[in-house]
């Protein structure tokens, strides 16, 4: 007979606390042509939870990229290689809209 060896809930809690938890998440907002958008998150969505997009305002196409702060470098070199594929630009925290407009 076999013996299967069982990872229990104590595996999976030490696990658990070993695991480095993200403390904080960071953005970073762009400005894109808005005929790239869905081209963008295509793109983005194939590297597994690097960092998930929101567009901010589709008009303007500034889209929020949220990510944590372990994965600063990774989505530096995302962006560096998309660089090569479109044009965008990196801007400051957009104004607030009121949607009184």
């Amino acid at each position: 007979m076999i013996k299967r060896r069982r990872i229990g809930k104590a595996k999976s809690a030490q696990y658990a606390r070993e695991a480095v938890a993200p403390h904080t998440s960071r953005r970073i907002y762009l400005r894109i042509a808005p005929a790239d958008i869905a081209f963008f998150k295509f793109i983005l969505e194939s590297y597994d939870n690097l960092a998930y997009l929101s567009v901010v305002d589709k008009h303007t196409a500034v889209l929020q990229l949220v990510h944590t702060s372990g994965t600063e470098r990774e989505i530096r070199e995302f962006l560096e290689t998309m660089r090569n594929e479109i044009s965008f630009t990196e801007i400051a925290l957009p104004p607030r809209t009121t949607g009184d407009a």
